[in-house]
């Protein structure tokens, strides 16, 4: 059996996660519940769980703070969270794992599946720092991303990537200090996760920093030359709008 415990201080959000887990995930055995952090250092002290599922907002500090109080957890931390879509998205890329409030069963047994294919959502230290420090800015604005690779992740900062390159089912990341990192998302899915107000598709093949842009080359082919003298063709079907983007990050 996975033994969990839930952190909220709603009482109906714990009821009703703890009937969501009875019903559909009989695995897990559910040894407590609590209504705040401290609550939740002392049940953790106490019952070693598998699984803390850990709300974000409660009174007495945030949910985060359950980590100034516990280093180097042992436990899978799976957040609850009735946060809007950029927050979703600094969990996304921090690489942790999350359930939407009000918690639909389908997401709890996939959050479930994760967890026992690879009992991967350890919670590294970095990678929390990573949600915290991503969450404390602006809306849309990430300061790093959480690149999967065969050792694990690397933490990347948004700054220092040129380029993104798909290769198969692969995507290359070509820093600026000539560094390459290969990670196992799609270009789509790491165009998702990369601010929109810095980088672009300019190609199938292609996301480019827009900061780190040099030339912009019309003929002999449209492309772009980047930093490190890197040149990139940019396609037909997107050079009209890359332009006005490029046009409109000179105004700002």
């Amino acid at each position: 059996m996975i033994k969990a415990i839930i952190i909220d201080d709603e009482i109906n959000a714990r009821e009703s996660l703890k009937k969501t887990i009875a019903l559909y995930c009989p695995e897990i055995n559910m040894l407590a519940t609590g209504n705040n952090v401290d609550d939740a250092v002392n049940l953790i002290q106490q019952l070693s769980p598998d699984i803390v599922f850990l709300d974000i907002e409660m009174p007495n500090g945030n949910g985060f703070t359950l980590f100034d109080k516990i280093k180097n957890p042992t436990f899978t931390t799976i957040f609850t969270s009735a946060y809007e879509e950029y927050a979703i998205k600094a969990f996304r890329i921090a690489a942790l794992d999350y359930l939407t409030k009000p918690i639909d069963y389908r997401q709890l047994q996939q959050a479930m599946v994760r967890f026992k294919n690879k009992q991967k959502i350890e919670l590294k230290e970095q990678r929390l720092e990573l949600l915290i420090d991503n969450m404390t800015n602006r809306p849309t604005e990430f300061n790093k991303i959480a690149l999967p690779d065969i050792q694990g992740y690397t933490m990347v900062k948004t700054t220092d990537i040129l380029y993104c390159e798909a290769d198969s089912s692969y995507t290359i990341v070509h820093l600026i200090n000539g560094k390459k990192i290969i990670t196992s998302k799609l270009l789509k899915l790491i165009e998702e996760l990369l601010p929109n107000e810095t980088f672009y598709r300019i190609h199938k093949s292609y996301i480019v920093n827009l900061n780190l842009i040099k030339k912009y080359v019309k003929n002999d082919g449209t492309h772009v030359v980047l930093e490190n003298d890197i040149r990139l063709d940019v396609s037909d079907r997107n050079k009209k709008e890359f332009l006005e983007k490029l046009l409109q990050k000179n105004k700002s």
